[in-house]
């Protein structure tokens, strides 16, 4: 990890504000091409208008659905995410029914993210679901991740960014230690610094969510230049 691209390639460049102007958008799109990230993480009204921005670009694109509590109704859930996925996405950022979940109503959990799954494999489009670690105990971190890797999701992803406090570095080694198959980690929720960023990595993460992208490339290559 001794240069920029080894670290661009594993940040989803995020700006989930939902007061965005497309300038905005613009300068976020060409600041995600410059350093070579990953991809970029909008809100789904967003999406349309980034992916015309993108379209020659190798940056992937990626939305949130049921952002940012995954409470909604299970059809109007899995409507929107049919509906959503049409639009040229690359992933999904999911957010699970963390009220179902907590009531132990496992079943209604398990039919929203298969269904969301079929979709997304139906559509080539990668699924990532937001358990929210911030409001789980560790004991059911670890029952969400056996229940997601059991369904066979792409990613299990940490948090939102909305909830009262972002991702621990224990929350990855709880997932860590209950992953299985092929799914992978995310780890997102005010991830804002290199040294966060390459504690995640050394943990086995495979994807970061940040909105930092750019001042944690700057922080690195500015001790890069020192050495």
């Amino acid at each position: 990890m001794n240069d920029l691209s080894s670290i661009a390639k594993y940040i989803d460049f995020t700006n989930l504000r939902n007061n965005l102007y497309l300038g905005e958008l613009d300068n976020f799109c060409k600041e995600a091409i410059e350093y070579n990230f990953f991809g970029v993480c909008v809100l789904p009204y967003y999406v349309p208008y980034v992916v015309s921005l993108l379209k020659n670009s190798s940056t992937r694109i990626i939305s949130v659905a049921d952002f940012p509590y995954g409470c909604s109704l299970l059809k109007t859930k899995i409507d929107f995410v049919e509906e959503l996925v049409k639009n040229k996405l690359d992933e999904l950022d999911f957010v699970m029914n963390v009220a179902a979940f907590i009531n132990k109503d496992y079943k209604l959990v398990e039919e929203e993210v298969t269904s969301a799954l079929e979709i997304c494999r139906g559509n080539n489009v990668k699924l990532k679901v937001i358990i929210e670690t911030g409001l789980l105990l560790p004991d059911e971190i670890a029952i969400a991740t056996r229940l997601l890797c059991d369904i066979g999701v792409d990613f299990i992803k940490t948090s939102t960014g909305v909830a009262a406090r972002g991702v621990k570095y224990e929350d990855v080694m709880i997932i860590k230690e209950n992953l299985s198959g092929s799914t992978k980690i995310k780890a997102s929720g005010g991830i804002r610094t290199l040294e966060q960023v390459m504690k995640f990595l050394e943990l086995g993460v495979s994807r970061i969510g940040t909105s930092a992208g750019v001042e944690i490339l700057k922080e690195l290559e500015a001790r890069l230049n020192t050495e």
